[in-house]
């Protein structure tokens, strides 16, 4: 007998008229999606919340709406995943990474007592949930979202804190991905990374340096990878 047949879909957010490089990430992901057999949507505007930055919409990714699917994906529009790929995502066991970024801002959110040690926190980069964790997560949000201006600001948490706040709430486990599920573009190997987060940090390893080469646009750094056979 056959089981029922598993649900998933990737999420993109981007508020405004997409550029070269997230049009190119579209494209990536939603070819990657249809590989998987998982359904693909970009989102725009701001659904998850009007009155804050475009960051924290990510979060939309925990609604309701998405609750015909057994797992979201969430991954901002610079991510790519590396060339010839078959590994299925939503095989994985975890939510999203953290690295020495996280670490650090955790530590952050922990001083400013919104967390503890015990919670998760993941990069905004990528969040993968399945059906009983978004509910879980949902379960927990006060209906008064004042708590949320402590996060509406640029660069200082946004989705990240709103999220690793309410799997603090819940006692979410932690469990993460492993890093090469969205590997910084500027890091040491992109070849062996499984998703490439571009970065405007140059990646002065590809040219036989290890030595930080500074910053350009991002899709500079992308037809770099492109022109080497990793993306």
């Amino acid at each position: 007998m056959v089981g029922p047949m598993i649900k998933n879909i990737i999420l993109q957010h981007y508020n405004g008229r997409p550029k070269e490089l997230e049009k190119l990430s579209f494209e990536n992901i939603s070819n990657y999606a249809e590989l998987i057999g998982a359904d693909h949507k970009i989102i725009g505007g701001k659904p998850f919340n009007e009155n804050l930055t475009n960051p924290c919409q990510k979060v939309h990714c925990i609604s309701e709406e998405w609750d015909d699917y057994d797992n979201v994906l969430m991954l901002d529009p610079d991510v790519f995943i590396r060339k010839n790929l078959t590994e299925n995502i939503f095989n994985e066991q975890g939510n999203g990474i953290h690295g020495d970024t996280q670490k650090r801002l955790k530590t952050r959110l922990i001083q400013a007592g919104r967390i503890d040690n015990n919670a998760p926190y993941w990069a905004g980069s990528i969040y993968k949930f399945n059906r009983e964790e978004r509910q879980r997560l949902r379960s927990v949000m006060p209906k008064n979202d004042a708590w949320m201006k402590f996060y509406n600001k640029a660069y200082h948490f946004e989705d990240e804190g709103i999220l690793s706040e309410l799997a603090h709430k819940c006692g979410m486990p932690i469990k993460y991905l492993d890093f090469v599920w969205n590997q910084c573009s500027f890091l040491p190997n992109p070849e062996s990374a499984k998703m490439i987060h571009m970065r405007t940090k140059k990646f002065g390893h590809l040219n036989g340096s290890w030595e930080n080469g500074g910053k350009r646009d991002k899709i500079e750094n992308y037809y770099e990878l492109l022109s080497k056979g990793i993306v």
